[in-house]
């Protein structure tokens, strides 16, 4: 077959406009921005999930499941100074918590999905329960300006709470996340943040998993997609006090 000039004329183009694409691509990928190096503190939220009895507290429920994990990372000390470096600073502190009413109205208990079932079997988690108490440590004082939620019943600490709208009428950019657990309602907030289109921060640091060793894959594979994984201390250092603040 002989091909036409109109023939060759096409398929020129074809192949100048399938080249440009290329070239389009390869400039758009070389103009993606690096990840901040430095946040402001006032623009910086820190949201600590579910630092409560059931999880925190010597006598509570779920406490010797991760006593081990306690003892060798000093994760809920080493909290405590991440809150108060970061309170120091200038960051918003937000304490997130779950709690239900006595007899679980507010619950649909012919739901199949395991997360409040099991609540609702184990009569777990209701709002002025000793499990459901907040850890004493990490009780902002009467002159910190921390932010304190209402108990919720979603996994994530944006359902139902009116976090992201409270967090954007504070001119705040960037979610730092810590607490319980990676693998559940950390994640769950995590996952939020990212689709609300804030710069997520999980503090690896200053969370632990219910199933840590599926956990930890996550917070090393799947994590990444939707924030930066990082340390407490490199994460201080990136905080750049408000004016005023040390």
């Amino acid at each position: 077959m002989i091909a036409t000039r109109a023939g060759i004329r096409r398929g020129f183009l074809a192949m100048l406009i399938g080249a440009g694409a290329c070239i389009t691509l390869a400039a758009s990928a070389a103009d993606v921005p690096p990840p901040a190096t430095s946040i402001k503190a006032e623009e910086t939220a820190l949201v600590l999930i579910d630092f409560q009895g059931n999880f925190a507290n010597e006598n509570g429920t779920w406490y010797p499941r991760f006593k081990e994990h306690y003892e060798k990372t000093r994760m809920l000390e080493r909290t405590v100074a991440l809150v108060k470096a970061a309170r120091a600073k200038g960051v918003l502190v937000v304490h997130v918590t779950e709690g239900y009413t006595q007899d679980y109205r507010e619950l649909d208990p012919t739901n199949p999905g395991g997360f409040h079932r099991s609540q609702l079997m184990r009569q777990a988690w209701k709002v002025g329960s000793k499990e459901a108490a907040y850890y004493e440590p990490l009780r902002p004082g009467p002159n910190d300006p921390d932010l304190f939620l209402a108990p919720r019943i979603q996994a994530s600490g944006f359902g139902g709470t009116g976090l992201n709208e409270i967090l954007r009428s504070k001119g705040i950019r960037n979610v730092a996340v810590a607490g319980f657990t990676s693998d559940v309602c950390v994640y769950a907030t995590v996952l939020s943040a990212y689709d609300l289109g804030f710069h997520v921060y999980s503090l690896r640091e200053a969370m632990v998993g219910f199933y840590q060793e599926m956990a930890e894959q996550m917070v090393k594979n799947i994590y990444p997609f939707w924030s930066q994984v990082i340390d407490n201390d490199p994460w201080l250092a990136m905080v750049k006090a408000a004016p005023g603040r040390n």
